[in-house]
């Protein structure tokens, strides 16, 4: 026999629903980033579309369209049509712009003649501009799909 009395251990299945429950809460968590991922994606190609149009570079922000939009104005037109609603029309140089939330839609088409889009994500952009009559803004739903393996800009044409 032994001298030596041996101790049971409490709290060994605390450790064990301690380390499921981080091991839980850490799956969740990257669960949760990977969802939200297409979504950041799209995001950051809305903000990288209007910082090319505050800084005046239609051409760049033209490369950022859907096909969609590509077949409705080439390169040229749009940069001169683009220019000249914010200077002339408008009759502002700059604006400062904010992207709100990001919702998404399935099967969403963006015209009549459309082509059907799986997964679209809308977000809604707000323009402020200011010029000799005040401040206003310009609020349009933008929706991104991807294409291709990434993020472009369609407009709504309903």
């Amino acid at each position: 026999m032994s001298h030596f009395k041996t101790r049971r251990q409490h709290g060994g299945h605390t450790k064990v629903i301690v380390i499921l429950c981080v091991l839980l809460l850490l799956a969740g968590t990257i669960t949760f980033f990977i969802l939200q991922q297409p979504k950041s994606k799209a995001t950051a190609t809305v903000k990288e579309f209007y910082l090319y149009e505050q800084s005046g570079d239609f051409k760049k922000s033209w490369q950022l369209f859907h096909t969609e939009m590509k077949n409705r104005f080439s390169d040229e037109q749009y940069s001169q049509l683009r220019s000249q609603l914010i200077t002339q029309d408008i009759g502002s140089t700059s604006f400062t712009y904010k992207v709100g939330k990001v919702k998404t839609k399935k099967n969403w088409r963006s015209g009549v003649n459309g082509v059907i889009m799986k997964k679209v994500y809308v977000m809604k952009v707000t323009q402020n501009f200011h010029n000799q009559f005040g401040n206003f803004s310009l609020v349009q739903e933008v929706f991104v799909a991807k294409e291709d393996g990434e993020y472009k800009v369609v407009w709504d044409y309903q």
